[in-house]
């Protein structure tokens, strides 16, 4: 019996850690110039700016998260 309360107790303090987030990447040129925090909020209201990342040749992307 010990153990069942002890599972339930650990599975408990997983579910109140667990989050959920979404991240999407936005294409830009690399000829353009992007305030990143002011780009996510125009481009997916209510995110928040998480980087850039290298593309392939001349363009590169903007990273948006949203919890």
């Amino acid at each position: 019996m010990k153990k069942f309360v002890a599972l339930g107790v650990l599975f408990c303090g997983m579910l109140m850690n667990a989050s959920a987030s979404e991240s999407r990447y936005y294409q830009v040129s690399g000829n353009v110039t992007v305030d990143g925090p002011s780009f996510c909020q125009s481009a997916w209201p209510g995110s928040t700016y998480n980087g850039l990342r290298q593309g392939s040749g001349p363009y590169y992307y903007v990273a948006c998260i949203k919890y």
